[in-house]
C-alpha cells in the first residue's frame, strides 16, 4: 500500500480546515482501499490507519508524518465575505493562520503542504515558495 517500507498507515495524518473536507478525504482514502480513521474517534492508541480530521481536532496530538492538502486561497477563504468588514476579515485570517500553525506543528518528522491552485495568503511568511 505505502511505497516507503518504514512508513505505516498509522504514522500518517491528513489534516484539513473543515469537517466537510475531512469527510471527503476519508471517503477518497476508503475508495482507494487505504485504511483510515476519523480523528474524532482516535483515542491515542496505535492503530494501522491514516488519521483524517480537522486542524482543531489535531490540537495536542503528534504524528510522524502530516499532510495538509487544500491550502488554496479559494478553499481557505482568502477573500472577504459579503458580510465581513476589513477588521473582521483580518481577524478571521489571523485565526486561520493560528489553526494552520497548530496543524503544521503536529508533524514530528515530515510535513507536506499542498495546493492545487494559488496558495492561500495565510501561508505568506510561514513557508518559502
Amino acid at each position: 500500500m505505502l511505497a516507503a517500507p518504514s512508513v505505516a498507515a498509522g504514522d500518517l495524518a491528513v489534516l484539513l480546515p473543515t469537517n466537510r473536507l475531512a469527510e471527503e478525504y476519508r471517503r477518497r482514502l476508503t475508495a482507494l482501499e487505504v485504511p483510515c480513521l476519523d480523528l474524532a474517534k482516535y483515542d491515542g492508541n496505535p492503530v494501522d490507519a491514516v488519521k483524517v480530521g480537522t486542524y482543531q481536532r489535531a490540537k495536542g496530538l503528534e504524528f510522524k508524518h502530516v499532510f495538509l492538502p487544500r491550502l488554496e486561497a479559494r478553499t481557505l477563504g482568502d477573500q472577504p465575505r459579503t458580510d465581513e468588514d476589513a477588521e473582521s476579515h483580518r481577524e478571521r485570517l489571523a485565526l486561520l493562520r493560528r489553526r494552520l500553525f497548530v496543524a503544521a506543528t503536529r508533524a514530528r518528522d515530515t510535513l507536506w503542504l499542498g495546493a492545487a491552485d494559488d496558495p492561500s495568503t495565510v501561508l505568506d511568511g510561514l513557508v518559502r515558495p
